[in-house]
């Protein structure tokens, strides 16, 4: 299965790298999940569903042999236990599969992350557990909707929430360093991805906006008279308590080294410190306006204001729409775009000068 899923995604993966991709979407992987791993919670829990019908089906001779009292399922218990940490199972025994799962994936995430082997491979893999942060790959691949990422974007997508190779070092057109993990091209200054995603998110939150019924502009002009700043979208009907929504999107890099410090200390914080410093910078806003800034990481972690605006968004979404799901969908959307513009900004490191197929065949080291 590790070698299939080299081969489908061009992208080289070793030990460490190959378990987080085991791991759930939540959890920090691609949920690609080993037979070995989903068999005994499997097993348990079917046994566990089962046992009462099975003892109306069965004589009462043979119910202290069948069902949770046979002794396969009494020798699962110990080899649960024994993966999990011994922990006591009370009885009635669950019946649904996830209660036996999930303990077995924290020790499963808990290893994944103590084998780190740096501040930054620790940082990827908070921010990769976090809310949202997988939500690209759940995301049907509709190319109308906007949800399909190119081979090229998907394969750096992966690579990039795996730690794997994604190309090999060169220098930037900015004339820095970049090594094999392409992370370079998420903070540098002179890649063309940033200003890409930057609008490709605003217009989808403006497209959103009116799937809502909430006309918008973006980048309005003269809403703060004593400079010349500008949020990134204003709308032109009241948001809340009778004042217009006006947002700023930002797409802190998770894993730039500013960042690290405080990347490890849990899944968003990095993005909550640029909301800060967004509604600190557009404070002369908030007495008029529903100000929102909006940050989301390179690695798919929102901030707190994002998400509450995004969740909220979405839920006007479902009263004019009727979509239960439009909350999920506009989170997917939103996570396929800053891929995207991730991928193109690693792709931007490379300059004209450079054989255009570079990234292509040098994914595998």
């Amino acid at each position: 299965m590790r070698t299939t899923l080299q081969t489908i995604m061009n992208v080289t993966l070793d030990d460490d790298a190959w378990e987080q991709a085991t791991l759930p979407v939540s959890s920090g992987g691609l949920g690609i999940r080993r037979a070995t791993d989903v068999a005994l919670p499997a097993f348990l829990s079917s046994v566990a569903g089962s046992h009462e019908l099975i003892t109306q089906l069965l004589p009462q001779r043979l119910h202290s042999k069948s069902g949770t009292n046979d002794p396969t399922f009494t020798a699962a218990i110990s080899e649960w236990q024994h993966r999990v940490g011994s922990v006591t199972v009370f009885t009635p025994f669950p019946s649904a599969q996830k209660v036996w799962d999930t303990p077995m994936i924290k020790i499963h995430e808990s290893k994944v992350l103590a084998a780190a082997p740096d501040q930054a491979g620790k940082a990827r893999l908070i921010a990769a557990a976090a809310p949202h942060s997988g939500a690209f790959l759940h995301a049907l691949p509709c190319a109308p909707l906007g949800t399909r990422l190119d081979n090229a974007s998907l394969r750096i997508a992966v690579a990039l929430r795996l730690g794997a190779p994604v190309c090999m070092p060169h220098i930037c057109v900015c004339g820095a360093s970049v090594d094999n993990t392409g992370r370079h091209g998420l903070s540098c200054r002179k890649s063309a991805g940033r200003l890409s995603r930057h609008s490709a998110v605003n217009d989808l939150i403006k497209r959103a906006l009116l799937s809502a019924e909430i006309p918008s502009r973006l980048e309005p002009t003269s809403l703060a008279r004593h400079d010349n700043r500008r949020p990134d979208g204003m709308s032109l009907t009241p948001w809340s308590n009778g004042r217009c929504l006006a947002w700023d999107f930002t797409c802190p890099d998770t894993l730039a080294p500013s960042h690290l410090n405080n990347a490890v200390n849990g899944p968003g914080v990095v993005a909550n410190e640029a909301e800060i410093k967004k509604r600190s910078k557009y404070a002369c806003l908030t007495s008029t306006f529903c100000f929102v800034p909006v940050a989301v990481e390179t690695l798919g972690a929102f901030g707190e204001e994002a998400d509450d605006c995004i969740h909220e968004l979405g839920r006007r979404i479902t009263t004019v729409t009727g979509e239960q799901r439009a909350t999920d969908f506009l989170i997917q959307r939103l996570s396929v775009a800053v891929q995207r513009g991730n991928a193109a900004s690693v792709l931007g490191t490379v300059s004209s000068t450079m054989d255009p197929h570079h990234l292509d065949v040098v994914y595998y080291m």
